[in-house]
């Protein structure tokens, strides 16, 4: 960001927020109310909302047909890098420390956000809750509620003393609740399993003295986690069609992919290869999206499954073979991290926590599709 262009977005901030959380969602509001055809017929209907429905459904709606296009993946483009943007303003103003361990701490929900988004494939929600267990909405109200309670627990855990830990415990389990708005199977087994491993993490925190917000922020996530793979597993045991075998498969392929991208680094430079991809974060951010790029050959090319994403729709069909999406891959992870850790270093050391919140977001972008289509391929749906 130019001296300038930050020094305007400081004085203007509290205006470039109210503008964007404010006014343009009214603004499109009232467009819906007043010019229906215009503004929710046409547009956010037709680009937005309506192929959220229609994956739900598992079927096209009229004109309307699932999955992503031009317009919305634009859309959800913007709405992430603004996100972004957003978070690190807040995470500034919270003064949170932001380093590899955050990014770890996370992983748990990335992971969530893929289990909840099969178990939405394999019909466990109701058809009103569904659209909103679908991608990218599942990970906006996600990340909305990392959000939460990332400031729920800062500001408990500076307010409260350590006697008063109770509390930063008891701020992460009302969330369980959800569980009983879905009214899913064995719902009231699953809370109080919740509940039981967060008195054991409570009662780890407080023996070890870590009783932390990361500590419980990390702890309610594996909590979640937990409940969520449940599912997955006992529809992995019943359905008839699974394939759990691509729990081997899909690693394997990914350690194989790894290797086959480092190979020609390491010939040519072994300091370029330890010093740019296998930093943890530049690690992380390689399996990621190799991880990703595997499940997708593995979906396309042995079960049937077809791409919804646009430019890896058009590459697959263009060259005949999922294979491509490897290579897809490893151009986006060479470009990202060479971009972030090489061309705009100096620029970017400024601003720390940003450059890990980008790593992040890049992460989330590989492992939670990843996770999403090696537990659907599994689950055999």
């Amino acid at each position: 960001m130019s001296t300038d262009l930050s020094k305007r977005y400081e004085t203007y901030k509290k205006e470039i927020w109210i503008f964007i959380i404010v006014v343009i969602p009214l603004f499109l509001l009232l467009g819906s109310l007043l010019w229906r055809e215009l503004f929710w017929d046409a547009f956010l209907w037709r680009y937005l909302w309506g192929p959220v429905v229609a994956d739900a459904r598992g079927a096209s709606i009229g004109d309307v047909s699932a999955g992503y296009n031009p317009v919305n993946t634009l859309v959800y483009g913007i709405v992430l890098v603004v996100a972004l943007f957003g978070i690190y303003d807040l995470i500034n103003y919270l003064d949170v420390r932001i380093d590899n361990k955050f990014v770890f701490s996370l992983i748990p929900w990335i992971i969530l956000g893929g289990s909840l988004r099969t178990l939405e494939d394999v019909g466990l929600f109701s058809e009103s809750i569904a659209p909103l267990l679908i991608s990218p909405i599942i990970y906006m109200l996600l990340g909305a509620s990392v959000i939460v309670t990332m400031v729920l627990g800062v500001k408990i855990s500076r307010t409260f003393k350590e006697e008063n830990s109770l509390l930063r415990v008891a701020v992460l389990a009302p969330p369980l609740v959800i569980y009983l708005l879905f009214r899913l199977p064995y719902t009231t087994i699953m809370i109080v399993i919740g509940l039981i491993f967060l008195s054991i993490f409570y009662i780890i925190g407080r023996k070890q003295q870590i009783l932390n917000e990361r500590y419980l922020f990390v702890s309610y996530g594996i909590i979640l986690l937990a409940i969520s793979l449940t599912y997955n597993l006992y529809y992995t045991l019943t359905l008839s069609d699974t394939n759990p075998f691509e729990l081997i498969m899909i690693p394997i392929l990914t350690i194989v992919a790894v290797g086959l991208f480092s190979l020609p680094i390491y010939l040519s430079d072994k300091k370029i290869l330890q010093k740019l991809f296998f930093t943890k974060l530049n690690l992380l951010i390689v399996l990621s999206h190799l991880f990703d790029a595997s499940a997708t050959y593995r979906g396309i090319k042995h079960y049937g499954y077809t791409e919804k994403h646009v430019i890896p729709a058009l590459a697959i069909e263009l060259v005949g073979d999922p294979i491509v999406m490897f290579l897809l891959k490893i151009v986006l992870v060479v470009v990202v991290i060479v971009t972030i850790d090489h061309y705009y270093k100096d620029e970017l050391s400024k601003y720390p926590r940003l450059t890990v919140l980008l790593k992040f977001a890049i992460i989330t972008l590989g492992m939670a599709p990843g996770v999403r289509n090696t537990l659907r391929l599994v689950m055999g749906v």
